[in-house]
């Protein structure tokens, strides 16, 4: 039911979390939310693309890319040019401070997407996780192995990413249609192995370092 599909690879990720100036959050999130049809139109290096809403001021921008390349074009593209152009008056910050400020690049090392393109994105998931001293790199094994396990047993798991932000800092991040998703998810296969490897691999075991650190998201917009 998922599947690598397009695109073939997907090497490089990039979050953005910014926040609304104030009396600007319903501009910020209309331009957000038109602006995945941009992204698919323009951007072909842009493997995938989300723009998430976290509370009424908090948002953030999601991109997969299969390399630097990529990475380089999208922020010389439209989309970035249109925030950048509204930041000054829209973002708690503007362009500079609210936004380039905060953008964090990583490695992806591992990711599905579904080919269910009927279901709509409407929620989205963030966990970020440290690993404990000397577990670095098993940590990375063990999300590097996730993707296959998503794939072959959570059907409403619509996009999932193992990502590594430094040596030490991990983040999983999935997408999903509704709440059924997520608590199947979270009841799945992948949890359960990472709740029992979390007290060996993970600074704060599974309630401080994992179930602590989950952050919930709006889907406003995604190309997927």
């Amino acid at each position: 039911m998922i599947e690598q599909s397009r695109p073939q690879a997907i090497h490089e990720a990039t979050f953005i979390p910014f926040k609304a100036a104030a009396g600007k959050e319903g501009a910020v999130a209309a331009l957000l939310a038109g602006a995945a049809e941009m992204v698919k139109a323009t951007e072909p290096m842009t493997l995938q693309w989300l723009a998430l809403r976290k509370d009424s001021a908090t948002f953030a921008i999601v991109d997969f890319f299969e390399g630097p390349t990529g990475r380089t074009a999208h922020f010389a593209g439209q989309v970035a040019a249109a925030l950048k152009g509204a930041a000054a008056g829209a973002v708690e910050g503007g362009w500079e401070q609210g936004v380039v400020a905060h953008v964090e690049n990583s490695k992806v090392l591992s990711w599905t997407v579904t080919k269910d393109v009927k279901k709509k994105a409407t929620l989205a998931v963030r966990v970020d996780l440290k690993a404990r001293a000397g577990q670095e790199e098993a940590l990375a094994k063990f999300l590097s192995g996730g993707a296959s396990l998503v794939q072959a047993t959570e059907p409403g798991t619509l996009l999932w990413y193992a990502l590594r932000l430094d040596n030490e800092r991990f983040a999983i991040c999935d997408v999903f249609e509704d709440e059924a998703g997520i608590s199947a998810h979270f009841g799945g296969q992948v949890a359960a192995a990472l709740k029992s490897s979390a007290p060996d691999l993970i600074e704060g075991g599974w309630d401080q370092g994992v179930a602590a650190r989950v952050q919930k998201f709006t889907v406003l917009s995604a190309t997927y």
